[in-house]
């Protein structure tokens, strides 16, 4: 509805004086779309990378240190029981799990060491330290989109609000400009009708001239 006020306005633009009420509530009106526009793009979030292929990530990170733990143990006899796999394998358990081993591993280099020479790579290390930094940072990415959606969210409602009240002022001054002229009050009429879904069980009803939110 409020693109076609504004349509409405581009056409008719001529009729109003520029400092006019009228062209006043126009401008708003195509404020109102542009900022409604800006509002409803902030709202969609953008690609994220699967939280499920992030802790993928770290799942396997903890596989190879477990596995070669396990191999080290062989002649290090109780070198595996720093380094026991997640008892179980959702969210809370692998991060508990990965910030451990980040604690043990950047504490102890020597601990590094003996991984590295059963061809763990040099940097398996910070390798785990980013694929667990990456899941933190899309959790929190993901908590800042949400909230600036909420913020969007109540933009749009700000301005259609904003928007309402400029219609509602235009319909009072296009119903009497245009009294004498059934196109021209034929035109605006449409372009400030409102659609509104059908109810079930319910009769339309016709819109009224001025529109409501």
């Amino acid at each position: 509805m409020f693109v076609r006020v504004q349509t409405f306005g581009t056409d008719n633009a001529a009729d109003f004086a520029p400092a006019s009420t009228a062209a006043t509530n126009l401008a708003t009106v195509t404020t109102v779309v542009n900022g409604l526009n800006t509002a409803k793009a902030g709202q969609k979030p953008g690609r994220d990378t699967s939280k499920e292929v992030l802790l993928d990530a770290i799942r396997l990170d903890l596989q190879n240190i477990t596995r070669t733990a396990a191999a080290i143990d062989q002649t290090t006899p109780g070198f595996a029981d720093s380094f026991r796999p997640p008892a179980q394998f959702n969210p809370n358990a692998l991060l508990t799990t990965a910030d451990k081993f980040i604690q043990q591993l950047t504490a102890q280099p020597a601990l590094v060491a003996q991984f590295v020479a059963h061809e763990m790579p040099a940097n398996f290390v910070a390798a785990l330290q980013a694929d667990r930094a990456a899941y933190g940072t899309d959790t929190t990415q993901r908590e800042t989109k949400r909230e600036a959606g909420v913020g969007n969210t109540a933009t749009i409602g700000t301005l259609i609000a904003q928007g309402m009240k400029a219609v509602t002022t235009l319909d009072a001054i296009m119903h009497n400009k245009y009294a004498s002229q059934p196109a021209k009050m034929a035109a605006w009429l449409t372009a400030a009708h409102i659609e509104r879904d059908a109810q079930r069980g319910t009769t339309p009803t016709p819109p009224p001239a001025t529109p409501h939110p």
